[in-house]
């Protein structure tokens, strides 16, 4: 149960990027760090300036009236005195003469700051406490000619260095959060460009304004990116070269025997061999068609109504019955000739085994969506995944006329993930099989 709910709250609640997550790795302890140095701070430093700052209060009043009870000067002259004192000490002192408190040291309120209270105990006379205002405590104490009252005011027990060491934390912890969040974006930049360059290369587009950059390991895993894709683009021109090599071997002895073929004379066992020659021709250009792969023409903008129209009044002239739904216009990047190839094997494998074909193309949020129903006889559904495996036929035999070689949805496969793209099968609403082709919306930019 518990790993369940800690599963959920990371799915739910935890950020999804890499920034993100860098953020709260950081910040997490940034804030719990504060907290400690900011609780310590004020119980330790607070504790310690109220001690002081109490203390000094308690020591001027203490003198003050100590001096007000042991001098012999007029009510006129203390008063004077005690104005001036005021003013130099920033306390409020008021004498009453002849007036009288109670003879036993009284606390009525709570003050302001309980450390005063123990300051204040050390007065040789009877006192009283209470809350003046807001702003003020009062005391009154008791001396031989009257009550002296004083007024303290809060900003006495009150040291700006606590609000400005908690300042300075606040502005030093943005201020470094934001250096460490700009370090940060500046190090996923070139991890973006190391996903970005891996996923063009993925699909067959051009890599080559790449360059490691970053953090060391950043560094290790774009170089590391930049072998593996010269080992591949050398692997891929090493196989061209040798099956051009191979099919100009294989092409001289094939010609000499449909040569010599069609000097015999026209018989049954000729028609056979004939035929025999034609089925190995087809195999072997279908063979190096799909080893050589996608062609090397350029990518460009493809306004997909049109040229999905085209390829479809290619198939009208066969007589087989195509019925076309367009949206409104989309356009996709990739290679004219090896979209319309793709497309062409589904639309001919429909064609093939379906006397009817009904094409739709629709926009599905950021992707084009072309899709293909027909009334065939469909999968099976446990055998989608494997038409796609080369030379896979669902039909036993190896008559080309009933099956082909096993090549067609494969090399249409491989051409739409060339372009980003991907391809599924279901059963259609027709009865028979229903291929999706999922293209992402070419945006040109501003």
């Amino acid at each position: 149960m518990t790993n369940h709910w800690i599963k959920n709250f990371k799915k739910n609640f935890l950020p999804k990027g890499l920034l993100g997550r860098f953020c709260l790795i950081i910040l997490l302890p940034l804030i719990i760090v504060q907290l400690t140095v900011g609780f310590v701070f004020y119980t330790h430093h607070w504790d310690t300036i109220s001690h002081r700052l109490a203390r000094d209060i308690a020591g001027e009043i203490q003198l003050v009236a100590e001096f007000i009870n042991s001098s012999d000067a007029s009510e006129g002259q203390i008063q004077q005195l005690l104005n001036k004192t005021g003013s130099t000490l920033f306390l409020s002192f008021n004498w009453q003469p002849n007036n009288r408190i109670s003879q036993k040291k009284k606390e009525r309120l709570m003050d302001m700051n309980s450390t005063l209270k123990t300051q204040l105990k050390r007065l040789p006379f009877p006192y009283e406490i209470a809350t003046g205002s807001a702003n003020q405590q009062r005391i009154a104490i008791q001396l031989d000619r009257g009550v002296l009252n004083v007024s303290v005011a809060q900003k006495r027990f009150f040291s700006s260095t606590v609000w400005i060491f908690f300042l300075w934390m606040l502005i030093s912890s943005l201020l470094w959060f934001g250096v460490a969040i700009i370090f940060m974006k500046n190090q996923l930049r070139a991890i973006i460009r190391l996903a970005h360059a891996a996923e063009m290369f993925g699909i067959g587009k051009t890599v080559s304004n790449f360059k490691p950059e970053g953090a060391t390991e950043v560094r290790h895993a774009g170089t590391a990116f930049l072998a593996m894709k010269n080992r591949l683009q050398r692997y891929l021109t090493e196989r061209t070269a040798m099956l051009a090599g191979v099919s100009h071997d294989l092409r001289t002895p094939l010609t000499r025997l449909k040569l010599q073929l069609s000097l015999m004379p026209e018989d049954d066992n000729t028609r056979t061999m004939e035929k025999d020659l034609n089925e190995m021709e087809s195999m072997l250009n279908g063979y190096l068609t799909f080893a050589r792969g996608e062609g090397r023409e350029d990518s460009a903008p493809i306004q997909l109504g049109p040229f999905i129209t085209n390829i479809v009044d290619k198939f009208k002239k066969t007589n087989h019955k195509i019925e076309l739904t367009t949206a409104r216009s989309m356009a996709i990047l990739g290679r004219p000739t090896d979209l319309s190839r793709a497309i062409g094997n589904l639309i001919a494998n429909a064609s093939r085994y379906a006397n009817q074909t009904w094409i739709k193309i629709q926009q599905k949020q950021d992707t084009a969506q072309i899709i293909i129903d027909d009334n065939g006889p469909g999968i099976p559904k446990e055998k989608r995944k494997d038409v796609f495996k080369p030379f896979v036929r669902l039909e036993s035999s190896r008559n080309q006329e009933t099956g082909g070689i096993g090549l067609g949805l494969t090399i249409a496969r491989d051409i739409l993930l060339s372009h980003g793209g991907d391809i599924s099968l279901e059963q259609s609403p027709q009865k028979g099989l229903r291929v999706i082709i999922n293209l992402p919306i070419f945006k040109e930019k501003k």
